[in-house]
C-alpha cells in the first residue's frame, strides 16, 4: 500500500540513496499506487539533494495533478528544491501561492536568495516575515548572517549577529558563531576568524567539530604553532578529540605548523583510523623529510588491511625519492595501475621526476616526461628544472625554463630564470621577449619577503629592507656571519635563482629575519620559524645550516618549494629543493 511505498522511498532518501528513492517512486507510480503528501515530500527532497530540477519539475506537476499544490509540506519542499537548484523564480511562485506560511516556508525562500547572492531580496523577505507575525528563529538569523558574510558584506553580517539577541531575543548558538568564523576565513580574514573563535569561548558557547574543522586549516603554517596548541587545548576541553575528522585535521595542521612529533602523538592516541588518518601522517612525515618513518607507516597501513589511494602513492613515491630508493619508487608507481587500478595523475608524475632528479638521473627523468600519458603541467617542468639546477645540466634547464615560460608567460620569477639560463648558454637576451611587470602587485610578487614571529608579534622583511629600527646592527651581524661561513671550493650545480642576487636586490629577507631573531638574545630562540614567498637561494640555505649549528637552534623555514628544517648544520630537504 501507499504507506509501505512511502516508508521505503523516505528511507532511501534519508540514507543517501536518493537515486534509488526516485526510481522507487517511479515504480510506485507505474504500479498504480497514488502517492500521498509525505511520498511527494520525500521524492522532492531527494531531487533537492541531487540538484535535479528537471525531475523536480516533474514531481511538481504530479503534486498539482493530485491536488497538493497548496499543501504546506509539499510547498515547502518545492521551495527548498527549486532554491537549491538555482531556480529562484519557480521557488518564488510556489512561495507566493502558499497562503498560510510557516517558519520553514520563509526560511527556505530566504535561504534560496542568500545562497544565490541576492541578500537585498532576502532582507526584504526577512522584514516581511516579522511583519506577517512569524518570528524568525535562530536558523533564520543564521541564514541571513551566512548569506551576507559569504557575499563579502562583513559589516552587515556582524550587525545582524549583534541584533539577534537585542532585537530578536534569540541568543546566538554555535552555528551562528560558526557562520561568522567560516565567512571571515572565506574572505581571507584569518585573524578576525580566530578572534571570533576566542570570543565565542569567552561567551561560554561550546565550539563543535564544525568550528574546529573551520579554524584549523587557517593555522596550517609555521606562524601559527601557538594557535594550533590553543585550538588543541579547546579540542581536549570539549572532548572532541574522539571525532576522527577533528583528529585527522589536527595531525595535518600540526605537521604543517612544524610539529610532526605532535602529529604522531595524536595519531598514536586514536582508537580508530581511516585512510585519511594514515595519508595525513605519511604526508606530514614526508614534508619533514622523515622518509623511512613514512615508509614504515605505509607498511603498517597495508598490514591493517587498508588499501592505498591516489594521495598515498604521491607521498610514498616522494618518500622513496628522499631515501634514494629509485627502484622501489619505480615499482610503487607501476603498482598503482597494475595492482590497484589507479591511473597516475600529474602529482604522481611530478613525484617521479623528483625521484629521478634527486639521484641525478636527468635523462631518465626527461624520457619519463616524454612518455607521459597526459600533458605535463607547470609542476612537472618545475621538478625537472630543480634537478637540472642541482646537478648542473644547462641544456635541459634551458628547455625546462622555456616550457615553464610558455605555461606562465607573465611569471616574473620564470622570466628571470629564463634570462639566467640563456646567459649561461650565451644566448642573446634579444631572442626573448620579456614583459615588464606593469601593475604594482606584479612587482611585489617578484620581490622576496619573509615573515617571522618574535615575542608574539609577526614581523615582515623584504629583500634589501632598511626600514626597520637598528638596520645597521642587522646588516653588521649578517656581514659578520657571512665571513665565518665556509664556501665550497667547487660547484656542480647551476647558479640560477628565482630571486635577484643580493648584489642587485639587496640582502635577502630570510637573512634579515635570522638576524632579527638572534641579535640580543642568541640563546633565547631555540626554534626560529619563518615563512618566505620565493624559493630560498643556495647561499641563504647554507647560512641557515651554519646558524643552526653555531647557535644550537632549530630553524623551520617554509618557502615556495618545501619545508626546510635546519638542525645541527643539516636540512631535512637533503639539500635538494
Amino acid at each position: 500500500d501507499v504507506f509501505t511505498w512511502t516508508s521505503m522511498i523516505s528511507g532511501f532518501a534519508q540514507n543517501n540513496r536518493r537515486n534509488q528513492a526516485l526510481e522507487l517512486f517511479q515504480e510506485m507510480f507505474l504500479a498504480g499506487v497514488e502517492p500521498n503528501g509525505i511520498t511527494l515530500v520525500s521524492a522532492i527532497s531527494a531531487c533537492a539533494s541531487l540538484k535535479a530540477p528537471r525531475k523536480g519539475k516533474e514531481l511538481h506537476s504530479v503534486a498539482v495533478r493530485l491536488g497538493f499544490a497548496e499543501d504546506l509540506l509539499v510547498g515547502n519542499s518545492l521551495i527548498d528544491m527549486y532554491s537549491k537548484c538555482g531556480e529562484l523564480e519557480a521557488a518564488r511562485l510556489v512561495f507566493d501561492m502558499i497562503l498560510e506560511k510557516d517558519v520553514y516556508t520563509w526560511n527556505s525562500m530566504i535561504g534560496g536568495y542568500c545562497q544565490a547572492g541576492y541578500c537585498g531580496k532576502a532582507h526584504d523577505l526577512f522584514m516581511q516575515m516579522q511583519e506577517s507575525g512569524v518570528p524568525p528563529t535562530v536558523i533564520t538569523w543564521n541564514v541571513m548572517i551566512t548569506g551576507y558574510i559569504q557575499n563579502g558584506d562583513e559589516d552587515q553580517a556582524m550587525d545582524l549577529f549583534q541584533r539577534m539577541e537585542k532585537d530578536g531575543s534569540i541568543k546566538p548558538d554555535t552555528a551562528s558563531w560558526n557562520s561568522l568564523i567560516a565567512g571571515y576565513l572565506q574572505n581571507g580574514q584569518k585573524n578576525k576568524a580566530l578572534g571570533i573563535f576566542r570570543q565565542m569561548q569567552s561567551f561560554s558557547v561550546r565550539p563543535n567539530s564544525v568550528t574546529i574543522l573551520s579554524v584549523l586549516p587557517a593555522c596550517a603554517n609555521l606562524m601559527a604553532a601557538k594557535k594550533v596548541k590553543e585550538i588543541h587545548g579547546c579540542v581536549l576541553r570539549r572532548n572532541l578529540e574522539s571525532e576522527r575528522s577533528v583528529a585527522n585535521s589536527l595531525i595535518d595542521t600540526c605537521a604543517k605548523s612544524g610539529n610532526i612529533v605532535y602529529s604522531k602523538t595524536i595519531f598514536d592516541g586514536m582508537s580508530t583510523r581511516d585512510i585519511i588518518t594514515w595519508n595525513t601522517l605519511i604526508a606530514g612525515s614526508v614534508l619533514h623529510g622523515c622518509s623511512y618513518a613514512a615508509l614504515d607507516l605505509f607498511d603498517l597501513m597495508r598490514k591493517e588491511g587498508l588499501k592505498p589511494n591516489r594521495g598515498t602513492f604521491v607521498s610514498i613515491i616522494s618518500a622513496c625519492s628522499l631515501a634514494g630508493m629509485i627502484d622501489e619508487g619505480k615499482q610503487i608507481f607501476s603498482s598503482m595501475t597494475d595492482d590497484y587500478h589507479i591511473l597516475p595523475g600529474l602529482e604522481h608524475y611530478e613525484a617521479m621526476i623528483n625521484l629521478f632528479g634527486r639521484s641525478g638521473r636527468l635523462e631518465e627523468a626527461f624520457d619519463f616526461i616524454e612518455g607521459m600519458a597526459i600533458e605535463p603541467d607547470f609542476s612537472v617542468w618545475a621538478a625537472l628544472l630543480t634537478a637540472c639546477r642541482i646537478h648542473g645540466n644547462i641544456g635541459l634547464a634551458v628547455y625546462a625554463c622555456e616550457r615553464l615560460l610558455e605555461l606562465e608567460p607573465g611569471n616574473a620569477s620564470i622570466q628571470r630564470l629564463v634570462l639566467q639560463t640563456h646567459a649561461l648558454c650565451g644566448i642573446s637576451d634579444d631572442s626573448l621577449i620579456v614583459r615588464k611587470p606593469g601593475k604594482r602587485n606584479e612587482t611585489r610578487e617578484s620581490l622576496g619577503w619573509s615573515c617571522i614571529e618574535v615575542k608574539n608579534m609577526v614581523h615582515t622583511f623584504v629583500a634589501g629592507d632598511k626600514s626597520k629600527p637598528n638596520t645597521e646592527i642587522l646588516y653588521s651581524w649578517i656581514k659578520n656571519i657571512a665571513g665565518k661561513i665556509k664556501r665550497p671550493d667547487s660547484h656542480d650545480g647551476l647558479c640560477i635563482e628565482e630571486e635577484e642576487k643580493e648584489e642587485i636586490g639587496g640582502i635577502h629577507s630570510e637573512k634579515l629575519a635570522f638576524a632579527f631573531a638572534l641579535i640580543g638574545s642568541p640563546r633565547a630562540y631555540q626554534s626560529i620559524r619563518i615563512v618566505k614567498n620565493l624559493r630560498m637561494c643556495e647561499d641563504c640555505h647554507r647560512t641557515a645550516k651554519f646558524i643552526s649549528e653555531t647557535y644550537g637552534c632549530e630553524i623551520f623555514l617554509s618557502d615556495s618549494k618545501c619545508l626546510h628544517h635546519f638542525k645541527n648544520g643539516h636540512c631535512c630537504c637533503g639539500d635538494y629543493w
